[in-house]
């Protein structure tokens, strides 16, 4: 099972639901996507880019683990992985 967390904005693609699970038993994190794409199909452009590719401004986590310094979306998963998606912030003003 895999386990989703949703962090920031994201959430407003998700219906509001900041944890979301998966029953089914994907190998990479693009199979885990995709799998949550069938249930909120939304998100999946605030994630990905047209090509595919996980946009420059979200960070994926796997168990904790940046999947930039990885192997991005082929990254491997199994049994229970807790996946967190989390838009970049930047801005502000430091005085």
């Amino acid at each position: 099972m895999v386990t989703f967390n949703i962090a920031g904005f994201l959430a407003d693609f998700t219906n509001g639901q900041s944890e979301i699970s998966v029953n089914s038993s994907p190998t990479t994190v693009a199979e885990a996507l995709h799998e949550l794409w069938q249930l909120h199909i939304g998100l999946r452009d605030r994630v990905v880019n047209e090509q595919g590719q996980l946009r420059t401004h979200v960070n994926i986590f796997v168990d904790g683990e940046n999947i930039r310094r990885k192997q991005l979306l082929d990254t491997p998963i199994s049994g229970r992985t807790e996946i967190t998606i989390l838009p970049s912030v930047s801005g502000g003003n430091i005085s």
